[in-house]
């Protein structure tokens, strides 16, 4: 009866042991499993402010080249307005495709008109054109546009640069493995494409502003 009962015992003690082995594995590893998710949305998080402050960058230097445009056009609604009723509609053509191919249209669109609204005998020319009042409400127009383009291209381009090595090292580290392909592919769409593009283009871009800003400084 007592050997019984002793077989018993250790029967129980084996059954609560294994118990309490397995109870702490699990919970050992939904400990782990816990960490991993915290490290896994950490890593989203992080990809997903430098897609929003890539997005942003984009949406400054488009604005400031869209400004330049705009500042360039009058421009040239006023030394030649039978031309510029033509780059309207060239203009209109451009607002379609993926940002990248708009941001690219424009950028393009701008140069086509640095030769004609930065050239320094553009100077004499606008003397004898900025007379009257509504030419002189023009030339206003141009240069709030011109220093806006500049302030924020030259903004947007700072930030493109830091941005760019920013992206590139998370994209690189281990913390980018977990997470989305969406946002993956998203944040290798800007480091790729368009901060390269900004980087590129936008210094440029700033010299233009900034030479019909300062012409049309000296007629306000």
């Amino acid at each position: 009866m007592k050997k019984s009962c002793s077989s018993m015992i250790v029967i129980t003690l084996l059954f609560v042991t294994c118990m309490v082995m397995q109870g702490s594995a699990a919970y050992a590893f939904s400990l782990n499993d816990l960490s991993s998710s915290a490290e896994t949305a950490k890593s989203a998080a992080e990809g997903a402010s430098l897609l929003d402050r890539a997005k942003n960058v984009y949406t400054g230097f488009y604005d400031s080249t869209e400004n330049l445009v705009d500042a360039q056009t009058t421009v040239m609604s006023m030394i030649s307005p039978t031309e510029s009723n033509a780059l309207t509609s060239k203009l209109a053509d451009i607002n379609s495709g993926s940002a990248f191919t708009k941001l690219a249209g424009l950028v393009g669109f701008s140069e086509s008109l640095d030769s004609a609204t930065t050239s320094p005998s553009l100077t004499s020319k606008l003397t004898e054109i900025i007379t009257t009042p509504g030419s002189m409400e023009k030339a206003k127009k141009v240069y709030d546009h011109a220093s806006t383009a500049y302030t924020t291209g030259n903004n947007s381009i700072g930030e493109a640069k830091t941005l760019y090595s920013e992206i590139k090292d998370f994209i690189a580290s281990p913390s980018s493995k977990g997470i989305g392909e969406t946002l993956l592919s998203g944040l290798g769409n800007y480091s790729d494409k368009i901060l390269p593009f900004i980087i590129e283009n936008g210094p440029e871009r700033v010299q233009s502003a900034a030479k019909i800003a300062e012409m049309f400084k000296g007629f306000l």
